[in-house]
């Protein structure tokens, strides 16, 4: 049997042996492989940079342990940006277990101990507000009048962040990310269109389609797509995580795929061609 009939031949159970070990190894130890990272995470990040030091932003965390595994890579390397650049953030949950989310979050990107960042003052989280476009119009309308303590009861006067926070006019930049299309295209209407504010969006890779038209008319000047605009984000900010690492496991694999489809395809043809000059 010639070198060519032996590759046409390796078992099945090998090839996928060696699958599976491109999908560990790269979780366990990440490759750091290079990523090409697309328009609309490029522009969410350069919007980001090109605020003034001290800005006040407000996040909406619009998803629940559902979506975490798409959203939360990225909403951790926003807030490492976010935090690097001095800005200020209002943090709220349109999603009921967006509370839940946040801890998982700030335990990541650890505000006080890497950036000295102090509660209440660089950063505020009001908690969950039920309504969606209602909970959005009144915190943009009139915060005061919507929320009068932050999700852990300390009351909105004692906060030195929200002192000169009454609305939309007081936030240089809205940004969410969700797994809902009522919250997604909820920000546009109430943010942008009511507000003409600078509005960053984030949602799963499925609904990309249906809310790509708003960037690519302007209405959001950058799009967080599922996990692969995680991993943008997270190679863009320099600050790796899972989302990298599941960027890493797609490209070993997907690579090592190829790599046995040519092998397969090569092997083919030559055997053939062998067969043919014998006979």
């Amino acid at each position: 049997m010639s070198v060519w009939e032996k590759l046409t031949a390796v078992p099945r159970e090998v090839v996928m042996t060696l699958v599976v070990l491109a999908m560990i190894i790269p979780a366990i130890r990440p490759l750091g492989l290079p990523i090409l990272t697309g328009d609309m995470s490029r522009a969410w990040y350069n919007t980001v940079e090109q605020l003034p030091e001290g800005s006040v932003v407000l996040f909406d965390i619009g998803y629940g342990s559902g979506g975490y595994p798409s959203l939360g890579p990225g909403n951790i390397a926003a807030f490492h940006q976010m935090f690097e650049k001095n800005l200020k953030l209002v943090i709220m949950a349109t999603a009921l277990e967006g509370t839940m989310m946040y801890p998982l979050i700030m335990e990541e990107v650890k505000p006080e101990e890497n950036y000295g960042a102090v509660y209440g003052e660089d950063y505020v989280f009001l908690g969950y507000i039920a309504g969606e476009q209602t909970a959005m119009a009144g915190v943009l309308g009139d915060l005061k009048s919507l929320v009068s303590t932050d999700y852990q009861g300390t009351p909105i006067s004692q906060l030195p962040l929200l002192e000169n926070i009454n609305g939309a006019d007081d936030f240089a930049l809205v940004a969410y990310l969700t797994t809902a299309g009522g919250v997604a295209e909820g920000w546009v209407y109430q943010a942008y269109s009511q507000y003409n504010k600078p509005l960053l969006g984030g949602c799963l890779s499925m609904m990309t389609t249906s809310i790509k038209p708003y960037y690519d008319s302007g209405q959001l000047l950058g799009l967080m797509d599922g996990i692969k605009g995680a991993a943008d984000l997270e190679f863009l900010t320099g600050h790796p995580g899972d989302a990298i690492v599941s960027s890493d496991i797609l490209s070993f694999t997907q690579t090592l795929v190829l790599v046995f489809i040519a092998i397969g395809n090569i092997s083919f043809w030559m055997t053939r061609k062998t067969k043919e000059e014998e006979s």
